[in-house]
């Protein structure tokens, strides 16, 4: 596995992940169905069963995205199996660290996404109760 720094790796994987960073960080939404793969499949922390389809996990990644505060990408690690993009950021006062792991095809279009947030509780609506 190879961190950040770029060396070690398929240019091809090196862009496509340079492009999901570059989506994710300018929130450019109409350029992330364009690195999908038709029959994606986004396996995402709030749901039990896995979203499938473009237009499906676009308008997942959307919304969680209008609850963040701030975020960022810390490094990534890139391997056989998979690629693994860690994250931060703040929704709700509350920081949080996560991962995308992403499988991508032969053309360099993102097949499977796993996400994994922690702490959990931040991405959960706050009760008043919660708040004494």
């Amino acid at each position: 596995m190879t961190t950040l720094d770029g060396g070690g790796h398929d240019p091809q994987v090196q862009a496509a992940l340079d492009e999901w960073r570059r989506i994710f960080l300018h929130r450019d939404w109409d350029a992330l169905s364009t690195i999908l793969a038709d029959g994606v499949t986004y396996h995402t922390p709030a749901d039990a069963f896995p979203l499938r389809g473009k237009q499906t996990v676009v308008a997942s990644l959307q919304q969680s995205f209008d609850l963040f505060e701030t975020f960022g990408y810390a490094r990534d690690f890139v391997g056989e199996g998979g690629h693994v993009l860690e994250f931060c950021g703040i929704v709700g006062g509350t920081a949080f660290t996560g991962v995308d792991i992403i499988r991508l095809d032969d053309a360099g279009k993102v097949t499977e996404l796993f996400v994994l947030i922690r702490p959990m509780s931040a991405m959960m609506p706050r009760r008043e109760t919660d708040a004494r």
